[in-house]
């Protein structure tokens, strides 16, 4: 399977820089949506869709709004997470906390390429060239040398397919565990009232 650095499948670039103490402040009436990390889980998926509006008060590179398929990936802290961003209601943006990776061949998926990204070898990789004693920071060279593997499109398809099943998988199964232990102190509960 051959393998390509990062660079070779896509345009990385680090979000906006919004100076300013109120450049981030909430506006009701912004015509931007800025993401956040806390807005994005540790499997890659956005834990709400109701994003922090914002209006610049300086002029930005309009190449860093976000497109439908855009990657956002974080480059500070630990953590090792990618999300494909599939919105265009209304015009978003990243600080500069996260990279844009923007996929520039139709030969890979950008959901395939947020999940190799989220990857255990990703996490080992990224972790091992991030830099830094406060905050680790992980540089965009790293990140446009990372290698990975770049299988057929119905390859990339069923492994992002498989990925989601298991991960709702998971989901059902946390839930049926917290209903069987429910279930479970229901009856004793009953059994204790028993005379």
């Amino acid at each position: 399977m051959p393998t390509f650095p990062l660079k070779d499948l896509a345009t990385i670039r680090m979000g906006v820089t919004l100076r300013g103490r109120d450049a981030t402040r909430h506006d009701p009436a912004g015509p931007y949506r800025l993401i956040q990390i806390s807005d994005l889980d540790d499997a890659g998926a956005f834990r709400n869709r109701d994003f922090v509006r914002i209006t610049p008060r300086e002029s930005f590179n309009r190449e860093l709004l976000l497109r439908s398929g855009d990657l956002i990936f974080p480059n500070r802290g630990s953590r090792t997470t990618a999300a494909v961003f599939d919105d265009s209601d209304l015009p978003a943006l990243v600080g500069p906390q996260f990279f844009i990776i923007r996929p520039v061949s139709d030969e890979i998926l950008g959901a395939y390429l947020a999940w190799m990204l989220r990857t255990r070898e990703a996490f080992s990789y990224f972790d091992a060239n991030r830099r830094g004693s406060n905050v680790l920071t992980l540089q965009k060279p790293a990140l446009e040398a990372f290698e990975l593997p770049v299988p057929p499109l119905e390859v990339q398809h069923a492994i992002v397919e498989i990925d989601r099943l298991g991960h709702l998988a998971s989901a059902l199964e946390s839930r049926l565990a917290v209903l069987r232990s429910l279930h479970l102190e229901q009856s004793l509960l009953q059994r204790a009232k028993l005379p």
